[in-house]
């Protein structure tokens, strides 16, 4: 997976990528278009009546189509660019689109420009799962209580940046990001005008360092992560409520005879003075057989400042038809302190069942 250079910085790579394509750097080929994607389809039923009632069934579904192309320039340097395609309306304010981004490719490490999530979140382990999972997950059939819902850093989210991946060596790799600013953290497009600066509890020139290691010993496959994120407070109000942004996330997973088991954590000050930190950390185990999959995950958010705390277990199972096509289906069992804001019960059980498409 990820492995570590000569040479550390995204400047490092840029400048080396700029040598290389000063050379003659003619391509054998056009860039060359290519579709993948997926598409998600669940029904829930969800029991969590309290002060409010809700509805017992759900419909939901998610999906995205990436528009890929890619070419190698004759002096071994491959230029390619990715575009992602919301198919499910989102509610975003910029668009169908999504992650849209290029990169050049060599034996320098690779340089990503655009709109696409940081190194830190991009190298990050999470604790395996069969089902919808219960951390950072696209569905989520129960109300939270405001606590934490990720182990990844994800406070730039797509914001425009430039990321630097090292190259592997012995299993061991790199990389850094570099944000100026998330006022859109969908992709400022940023064709006209400049960005204001210094704004109230606003956080600025965000830089994102990550490591992983992967390894096989035999018939065992590790995975570890490490990830730290910092960014600079434009201006403070008078009660100086706001700080400097910092956070840190770490993520370890071990496969052996068709076993699973990983984990994983974060903790990040909300860029907020005081004892205002969120913190989340997830456990899980998965077993695979033939087309089977059986999954157990936990997962633990909690918000200092609020002092909300959200609980979370999934248990799932899973059978592949194809390369294409798994159904999965479980139970999300839900434990919140205090109770949701919208009325909702402290106590939540969600059951489910989903087809999952990749093409």
């Amino acid at each position: 997976m990820k492995q570590v250079l000569l040479g550390s910085t995204a400047l490092v790579a840029v400048g080396t990528a700029m040598g290389v394509m000063a050379q003659p750097a003619l391509a054998t080929d056009p860039i060359k278009l290519s579709v993948n994607g997926y598409y998600q389809n669940v029904v829930t039923y969800s029991d969590q009546d309290g002060a409010t009632d809700f509805k017992k069934v759900a419909f939901r579904h998610e999906g995205e189509v990436d528009f890929n192309g890619e070419t190698k320039l004759d002096n071994g340097l491959t230029v390619g660019f990715s575009a992602r395609l919301e198919i499910v309306n989102t509610g975003s304010t910029n668009g169908p689109s999504d992650e849209v981004y290029m990169y050049f490719d060599g034996g320098f490490g690779k340089v990503q420009l655009g709109s696409k999530e940081t190194a830190a979140y991009l190298m990050h382990y999470q604790a395996p799962y069969v089902g919808i999972g219960v951390n950072t997950p696209d569905f989520a059939p129960y109300e939270n209580n405001g606590a934490p819902t990720s182990t990844y850093l994800v406070q730039t989210n797509d914001a425009n940046k430039i990321t630097y991946f090292t190259p592997q060596f012995s299993g061991f790799q790199l990389g850094f990001s570099y944000v100026p600013d998330t006022t859109n953290t969908d992709g400022n497009t940023q064709g006209f005008g400049v960005l204001p600066k210094g704004g109230v509890g606003e956080q600025e020139d965000w830089v994102s360092l990550a490591a992983a290691y992967t390894r096989e010993f035999g018939a065992v496959e590790i995975g570890l992560s490490a990830g730290y994120e910092f960014a600079s407070l434009g201006s403070n109000d008078g009660a100086g409520t706001f700080d400097d942004f910092k956070g840190y996330s770490f993520g370890g997973i071990v496969g052996f005879s068709g076993f699973t088991v990983g984990g994983s954590y974060a903790k990040f000050n909300n860029g907020l003075a005081g004892d205002n930190d969120g913190k989340a950390w997830d456990l899980g185990v998965i077993y695979e057989t033939g087309p089977w999959g059986f999954g157990l995950t936990y997962f633990n958010g909690e918000d200092e400042g609020s002092s909300a705390e959200a609980k979370l277990f999934d248990i799932a199972a899973s059978y592949t038809v194809n390369d294409g096509i798994k159904f999965a289906g479980g139970v999300i069992l839900g434990d919140f302190d205090p109770a949701p804001a919208s009325g909702a019960d402290d106590k939540a059980i969600a059951v489910y069942f989903g087809t999952f498409l990749t093409f």
